[in-house]
């Protein structure tokens, strides 16, 4: 499970209610996202293979793709003020 998925309510809300922090907030909840799917996808095992299947890493980079462009979006949209 991602860590920041608790937050992901808040936030949505926080955009839609046009907060200003909600950009920086919602690119810093993005970052150890996409840091704990890449840590799955690419932990190494003592054996020298993936610590997990490799479809269970990529189960965990699903979110990652739709994030990058939700914040990506976000931050194209024109500020309100």
């Amino acid at each position: 499970m991602h860590p920041t998925l608790g937050p992901d309510g808040p936030a949505a809300w926080a955009v839609k209610a046009g907060k200003r922090w909600a950009r920086p907030a919602a690119t810093v909840m993005l970052v150890p996202g996409t840091g704990v799917g890449l840590t799955g996808l690419l932990t190494k095992d003592t054996s020298g293979e993936t610590g997990l299947p490799p479809e269970l890493g990529w189960a965990g980079m699903i979110p990652c793709p739709a994030g990058v462009a939700a914040v990506t979006l976000l931050w194209r949209r024109p500020r309100l003020t």
